[in-house]
């Protein structure tokens, strides 16, 4: 097998990351340290930006509880039960850590006690699962009281004589309602104490509850979910990583006069994977940090990456990718697997593969996104009719200003983004010339192109400025006006 075969065949066996399996997260940032700190953390990333491979990489049993948890697949669960369905996992893991840990024939009186209240916990929590979200329950109640005088009560009444006095019955109804959430939050305490206990039972270790693919929740349910658990952390050795998309997650909500969640900073601090566009030299020197340290696991010892491009074809390749490892390493090893034999990559087989993909970024607008599906695909179509046709180039800016506006746009905007389907390379910049206004700058992906040599087109390249560091033809790009896109919604 040649070095190539090797390296493709290393990437494609590796490309998705699992908790047991997957690439090596590789971490010139040293993120894993930081991650692996006792603090609470969220991972930002788009698909395939490695945040699964992140928190995967610091399992190691021996020095707490890892306990991975993927909140795609309670996806479909109604809140409030998805955190009781959350929590019986938890507590399933625990068990099983416990066992792993401390086996029968090693286990002491508190870890044998602690194993017992673990498998009491777990029964009440399928006892809850089965319950109602809501209940209204009418409890009736018949109370005796005392008539002076002797006498006999009769009638539907029991008979009833005692010295002299008659005894009256009457029955009372109370209206009882039972809201899930409520009772659940009663619980906290009870699973806090469960947290703590286990620590002690199993020599102080500490647990990391991993809880990967966040933004799969429901948007409206995400602050209170991610509250639950924040709420037990507290002085505990429970400790939460989070990984989710940023565009698409709410972690901390105001509610009258109550914070809801957990706030940036100062209950959990991020950790951002993304490298966009407006770094582009970054994302360059990571890219090729990642495509050598696959090439030295694979064992195709000896291959170097100007073997393989030619001219500007892995920059290409960095712009093509938006920043995304996963896209990266994917085009990549379809661009091996289609190029004649014995020919380097080159920048317009870069291109033409990125356009031959584009089919499959387009189908998570349907799937993976929470906004509306036609929607968006009209907005994205929109987007590029305007820079793409009639302006022929390749970047845009828009108004700070309209986007704090027109919020709807806005956020169908971070959508795309999100979607690896625009690329953002300029968060705050002025136009050419200057309007006094500020602007943010956008790209859209090189996979939307019609073709791989469009006509009277002027390329704008990421980061691109003269002798002077000025970008301006990235300021020169034509300003997209929202007030098309409102008559779209």
């Amino acid at each position: 097998m040649s070095n190539i075969e090797k390296l493709t065949l290393y990437i494609e066996e590796n490309l998705r990351a699992t908790v047991n399996s997957g690439m090596d997260f590789v971490d010139p940032k040293n993120f894993k340290k930081k991650l692996l700190s006792k603090q609470n953390h969220v991972v930002f990333g788009r698909r395939g930006a490695g945040k699964s491979s992140l928190v995967s990489s610091i399992n190691d049993q021996k020095k707490y509880a890892f306990i991975y948890i993927n909140l795609e697949d309670y996806k479909d669960i109604s809140f409030p039960n998805i955190i009781l369905y959350v929590l019986k996992t938890l507590i399933e893991q625990l068990i099983k850590v416990s066992r792993e840990e401390r086996p029968l024939y090693k286990c002491n009186f508190k870890a044998s006690i602690f194993r017992r209240h673990l498998n009491q916990v777990l029964k009440d929590i399928n006892l809850e699962i089965q319950k109602p979200d809501f209940q209204e329950t009418d409890l009736k109640e018949r109370n005796l009281s005392e008539n002076g005088g002797a006498g006999e009560i009769s009638g539907k009444h029991a008979s009833a004589s005692l010295t002299g006095k008659k005894l009256r019955e009457k029955e009372t109804s109370t209206s009882v309602s039972y809201y899930k959430i409520e009772n659940l939050k009663l619980t906290i305490n009870k699973y806090q104490k469960v947290c703590n206990d286990y620590s002690k039972a199993n020599d102080g270790q500490f647990i990391f509850l991993i809880l990967d693919d966040f933004y799969f929740l429901k948007r409206n349910t995400q602050a209170y979910f991610v509250d639950f658990f924040h709420r037990i952390s507290k002085g505990t050795s429970l400790y939460l990583k989070v990984a989710t998309i940023k565009h698409r997650s709410t972690l901390y909500v105001q509610e009258d006069d109550s914070y809801i969640g957990t706030e940036l900073g100062h209950d959990i601090y991020d950790i951002d994977l993304d490298y966009t566009l407006d770094k582009f030299d970054d994302l360059q020197v990571f890219m090729k940090f990642l495509l050598e340290h696959s090439i030295e696991k694979s064992g195709a010892l000896g291959l170097k990456i100007n073997e393989i491009f030619a001219g500007d074809s892995f920059k290409q390749l960095c712009l093509a990718s938006g920043g995304v490892p996963r896209d990266f390493l994917s085009l990549f090893v379809k661009l091996i697997q289609s190029k004649p034999e014995g020919e380097k990559i080159n920048k317009i087989q870069v291109t033409d593969e990125a356009i031959s993909s584009i089919r499959k970024k387009m189908e998570g607008i349907g799937k993976d996104s929470e906004e509306d599906a036609n929607l968006l695909e009209k907005y994205l179509q929109e987007i590029k009719t305007f820079v793409y046709h009639d302006n022929r180039t390749n970047v845009f800016l828009v108004s700070k200003e309209d986007l704090e506006n027109i919020r709807e746009f806005r956020q169908a905007l971070k959508e795309l983004v999100d979607l690896r389907l625009i690329h953002i390379i300029h968060i705050n910049t002025s136009c050419a010339p200057s309007d006094g206004k500020r602007y943010e700058a956008y790209m859209i992906d090189v996979g939307l192109y019609d073709n791989s040599r469009p006509m009277n087109f002027t390329y704008v390249e990421p980061g691109a400025a003269d002798d002077k560091g000025r970008k301006d033809r990235m300021r020169a790009s034509p300003k997209l006006k929202l007030d098309r896109f409102l008559k779209l919604s």
